[in-house]
């Protein structure tokens, strides 16, 4: 039987370890290697809303792509009702680029509602996901599932040499080795270099996404996500959470750009008739987000090595769709 090693704990590594569960898939041992501390994830300092924004199917590859994984996600809570994922409303609005708003979202209207002034807003159904509760479930869900076959470690992966087998290296000096082995570190999959010409992983940018996070906050209504030109405003109705932002920049760094933020925050003030929260009380959350080339995901096969990412913004969208793909390569 086979031996996997999957590298990276984000939502992508463990929507695969509950993808390869959930399917029955036989392998000898499957062993997910991670590192808060060296490699944190993405996944937990992310907005993590799933939504189709406007995206209808026959205009472009990546619309089509981003469609089906939302149609995949919904029908994934609908059967599985996983923990950390609720039913939300996606507001969209837009007080310029007016045109091009409407042509995207063709069924819209004016409202007022939690807006300080009448603003024309299109609406649909979306996901609220509590990254950390729900990337547990999936771990959880896939060890209850296949537990005496699956092996997790918190360990920095230091090096990976082919000699025959795939052979793992880590900093607390492991040396295991594996039939198969499949990179699921987002931003940090571009250290491993594919080989393939052709590889969007070899253009990859490391694309900073940064929000505000306020705990502990009392709106009395239930949880939403709204966009308005481009800023974005979410209240967590069960988590009492509210998060403003997000600005993105390509760069490699975790430090946040909070004069950016603070004019995020100031414009959605001025335009959502809630009690906001002193600016002071929010804290910075800063992920890394891996943007591939035309934003289009990638999946990489050579060999015994198998490379998954480039979600960029499509994150929790995206991962279940593409870990069913990568599962049917693996056997």
């Amino acid at each position: 039987m086979t031996t996997l090693a999957i590298i990276g704990s984000g939502i992508l590594g463990r929507s695969l370890i509950y993808t390869l569960a959930k399917e029955q898939k036989q392998f000898e041992k499957i062993v997910l290697f991670y590192s808060d501390t060296f490699a944190f994830p993405c996944t937990l300092h992310s907005t993590a809303i799933v939504a189709p924004r406007g995206v209808t199917a026959g205009h472009s590859a990546l619309g089509d792509e981003i469609l089906e994984g939302f149609q995949v996600f919904s029908e994934h809570v609908k059967l599985d009702q996983p923990a950390g994922v609720e039913v939300i409303t996606q507001y969209t609005g837009a007080t310029e680029k007016l045109e091009a708003f409407k042509q995207r979202y063709p069924a819209n209207k004016l409202m007022k509602d939690f807006l300080q002034h009448e603003i024309l807003i299109a609406t649909e159904e979306a996901f609220l996901i509590d990254p950390k509760t729900y990337g547990d479930w999936l771990l959880n869900e896939a060890l209850f599932m296949n537990k005496d076959h699956i092996e997790v470690i918190e360990d920095f992966v230091t090096d990976v040499t082919e000699n025959e087998r795939i052979h793992v290296k880590t900093q607390n000096g492991l040396n295991l080795a594996f039939d198969k082995i499949v990179f699921a570190g987002g931003n940090y999959n571009r250290f491993w270099k594919p080989m393939a010409p052709e590889s969007k992983l070899k253009t990859s940018k490391p694309v900073q996404g940064s929000y505000f996070e306020f705990n502990d906050q009392n709106w009395d209504r239930d949880s939403f996500s709204l966009t308005l030109d481009g800023d974005n405003l979410i209240w967590n109705k069960k988590l009492n959470r509210i998060l403003i932002g997000s600005t993105s920049t390509e760069t490699n760094h975790l430090l946040s750009p909070e004069i950016e933020l603070e004019a995020v925050y100031e414009r959605l003030k001025n335009k959502v008739n809630l009690a906001f929260p002193q600016m002071g009380m929010g804290e910075v959350k800063v992920g890394l987000r891996e943007k591939a080339q035309k934003r289009e995901p990638y999946l990489i096969h050579e060999g015994h090595k198998f490379f998954v990412g480039g979600l960029y913004k499509n994150g929790f969208t995206l991962s279940l769709k593409m870990t069913r793909s990568l599962s049917h390569q693996l056997l």
